[in-house]
């Protein structure tokens, strides 16, 4: 691979020599696409550019909030796939990441939408969620266009806007708007991957296949406003603490679902831990009390349980005002078969009287992709023969996160998170936090294995790998 020498300001002024990988994505961090607003547009022209200047020309679709997502397809070969009667032709895949990026907020040690390299890392905002991503995807994608071997399947790049707000201006209205661009699709591979490592040294590959669903909700108290100096138990602001507080103090035992009990069992093979919270969880039985006996669930206490995180509380902005309302937002990640319906019906109640609830984000329960999909076998023995010795396992995974996977799902098309990056949990850690960035050799060694997953993807022949 050929290299590129790029000034980086570090704290020396040190030269850098990255990867055309490397440069592109730095040249990416440093396009701010903070959520809100957004403003793909700005990363999408520039990634517009990059496949010009490959010889792609790529399509800009605006939706009615004037934001931006970019697509780029490369067709299958001319009968690249022999015609057999009764036989499907392969589906394209999708290669999908979003561009926006959630606010850096403070505490940087570097600024993040510089892309600037310290220490032979890659400092920005999105190096990790989900710019280095893309750029892996990127790479992938020029790859298959320059190969001179037959393409069995259409290849799509896909770059869209507002994922970390829902995905209502980006994958919710390209699906409503453009249905065309989703004819004949086999697989979505998107975010949602959840690797092991340890010092560079993969111990196990987690491809996404199923996740929890969002139900954001606002909870609107009204009260008597007045001066805090006068006695008013009855304000705004405690009607709303008080109700929150019976919400955060309310039990939630651990369940085991059909996803989070394939993940468990997969990983209990690997890792001791897994091992210890699958025998627990399975050991509860509906007549005994799982709240009155402890157990050992740190790390997995979000794929067994509803959770319930308030995120956000606005009342008075003046101390000695007692405001007439008080808002809080309130972050829920539900278990893929939990009603949610029921779930807020049960919610208003602890909340109790008074209190409004209000719905900003939800989704319908969608099925887990499969695990016997030839596009997962495919991703999975890429994986793990030859690339290691021993091979490096691969499991199903279900992540307590959401991602743009689960409006494919909901339509019926398969959608696997994959992350081509041994991160390890120091930088796993600054996702959504400061300090997010990648090193050099975990992007260029990424950008190397999505590349290959891709190629066994497309082309025809295991040589072609």
């Amino acid at each position: 691979m050929a290299s590129l020498v790029l000034a980086a300001a570090g704290a020396a002024g040190e030269l850098a020599t990255l990867s055309p990988a490397a440069a592109q994505l730095a040249a990416y961090l440093a396009v701010d696409t903070t959520n809100p607003p957004g403003n793909e547009r700005a990363g999408a022209v520039l990634l517009a550019g990059m496949l010009r200047a490959a010889g792609i020309e790529p399509q800009l679709f605006v939706s009615p909030l004037g934001r931006v997502s970019l697509c780029a397809r490369l067709p299958a070969s001319t009968g690249s796939v022999a015609s057999v009667a009764g036989t499907r032709k392969p589906g394209a895949i999708v290669l999908l990441h979003h561009i926006d990026v959630v606010p850096a907020g403070d505490g940087w040690r570097h600024p993040p939408f510089a892309g600037e390299v310290h220490d032979g890392e890659l400092w920005g905002r999105g190096a990790i969620d989900t710019k280095g991503l893309g750029i892996a995807h990127l790479a992938a994608f020029l790859d298959a266009a320059r190969s001179p071997l037959p393409r069995r399947r259409e290849l799509v790049f896909l770059a869209v806007a507002d994922e970390e707000a829902g995905g209502g201006e980006g994958v919710g209205w390209l699906l409503a708007a453009h249905p065309e661009l989703f004819e004949n699709i086999d697989a979505v591979l998107n975010e949602g991957g959840v690797n092991k490592s340890v010092s560079g040294r993969m111990l196990y590959w987690g491809i996404e296949v199923a996740q929890k669903r969002p139900l954001w909700l606002e909870v609107r108290a009204a009260g008597r406003p007045g001066h805090a100096s006068a006695a008013n138990p009855e304000s705004a602001t405690h009607r709303l603490v008080a109700g929150l507080a019976r919400l955060v103090a309310a039990p939630r035992p651990p369940r085991l679902t059909p996803e989070g009990r394939d993940f468990l069992t997969a990983l209990a093979r690997l890792d001791p831990q897994a091992r210890t919270v699958l025998e627990e969880v399975e050991a509860l039985t509906g007549d005994g009390d799982p709240a009155a006996r402890p157990l050992a669930l740190p790390g997995f206490e979000s794929l067994l349980t509803d959770t319930v995180q308030i995120t956000t509380l606005t009342g008075s902005d003046r101390i000695n005002v007692v405001a007439g309302e008080a808002r809080a937002g309130i972050d829920i990640r539900l278990l893929p078969d939990t009603d949610a319906t029921a779930f807020v019906a049960a919610l208003e109640q602890l909340l109790g009287p008074g209190l409004e609830v209000s719905v900003r984000l939800s989704s319908a329960a969608a099925p887990a992709s499969s695990t016997s999909s030839a596009i997962y076998q495919t991703i999975a023995t890429t994986l793990a023969p030859g690339t290691s010795i021993p091979p490096v396992p691969v499991v199903p995974a279900f992540i307590p996160a959401f991602t743009d996977a689960r409006s494919f799902r909901a339509r019926g098309i398969a959608a696997y998170g994959f992350s081509p990056f041994a991160l390890d949990a120091l930088e796993l850690r600054t996702v959504h936090a400061p300090d997010e960035r990648i090193s050099l050799a975990t992007l260029d060694k990424g950008v190397e294995t999505m590349t290959r997953v891709v190629r066994a993807l497309v082309f025809p022949t295991p040589g072609a790998q």
